[in-house]
């Protein structure tokens, strides 16, 4: 950012772990006038871990237990913001929040859209295979990433990206498309354009039953699931019974193996095993066993000695 710049409006942050502490940084390294920031609930695992780092960085952490709570409307109104920014915020904003600054809220969504609208677009463009996916500012209106369109860019996905990966990159990615927005918007009024209507390919958050490997899916599909779960959530399995969380799989031939079910231990070296699907071979190479350990494949083969036939469900 160009340091000559002196930010004079007042900003209100929003945010949510992990994505808030980047974007929050971000915009005090660059001068940002950040007059209060807005986190998590108070009954939220990441509510003391947030505020420990807001109060670290000498801000005003506003705490409040319900976002349409009239003392929590007065504080904002009483701050005179100007623009409130969010960076990632899984609760819904009333109206009556959105109406307490002067210019309204926007936010940064890790997506181009109206594509990929929801909570896990990092999970969802992965597992749809797209080659590209981007980061879209926008002000926010009552309903979930539907607002008018200030910014957006575009950013490759590589072929082994994970929803880790991509998270971090479109982390710093947002970042600097919001830097851009706020030094513009010191000078004039924001753009903003309305997003098209109809249904879209959406990111909403996968059920728990979704996070299974489905063995019947060919080797290649089941690597790019694994991949689109790391490190955050994890793909999961059972095997005698114990619940596994597998973080990266490779993908193996399976034309020197005997023909197994999918599902079932197909062959077993010295430091790898490997588990037949509809088409191709996995080896697990990262996972972690119930609670007994986290290890590789080496680690599953000496610790609890599987056999070939034996099935992963």
């Amino acid at each position: 950012m160009d340091s000559r710049v002196t930010y004079k409006k007042r900003i209100l942050f929003v945010g949510i772990p992990d994505m808030a502490y980047v974007g929050l940084d971000g915009l005090l390294m660059s001068g940002i006038n950040v007059v209060g920031v807005l986190g998590p609930k108070k009954r939220h695992p990441m509510y003391y871990n947030f505020k420990r780092f807001v109060v670290a960085r000498g801000l005003n952490f506003i705490e409040y237990d319900e976002l349409d709570e009239t003392e929590l409307i007065e504080t904002i109104r009483g701050l005179n913001v100007d623009l409130a920014v969010v960076c990632s915020f899984n609760y819904k904003i009333p109206k009556v929040l959105l109406e307490a600054t002067k210019d309204g809220f926007i936010n940064v969504h890790p997506s181009l859209l109206p594509l990929y609208r929801g909570g896990n677009p990092y999970t969802n463009v992965l597992l749809n295979g797209e080659t590209e996916t981007g980061v879209t500012i926008h002000f926010m209106d009552e309903c979930f990433d539907t607002g008018d369109i200030i910014i957006q860019k575009k950013y490759p996905i590589h072929p082994k990206s994970t929803m880790g990966t991509l998270f971090n990159e479109l982390n710093v990615l947002g970042v600097e498309l919001l830097l851009l927005v706020l030094k513009e918007y010191e000078k004039r009024e924001l753009p903003r354009k309305k997003q098209p209507e109809g249904n879209f390919v959406r990111g909403n958050t996968l059920p728990e039953e979704a996070l299974y490997i489905d063995y019947t899916k060919s080797a290649e599909d089941i690597e790019k699931f694994v991949r689109a779960l790391n490190p955050f959530i994890l793909a999961s399995t059972m095997f005698r019974g114990n619940l596994m969380k597998i973080s990266k799989v490779e993908v193996a031939s399976d034309t020197l193996c005997m023909p197994h079910p999918p599902g079932c231990v197909s062959k077993i070296e010295d430091n790898k095993f490997f588990i037949a699907t509809s088409r191709g071979l996995i080896v697990p190479t990262v996972l972690q066993f119930g609670n007994f350990f986290i290890g590789d494949s080496a680690d599953f083969i000496r610790i609890v000695n599987p056999k070939i036939g034996e099935e992963f469900k």
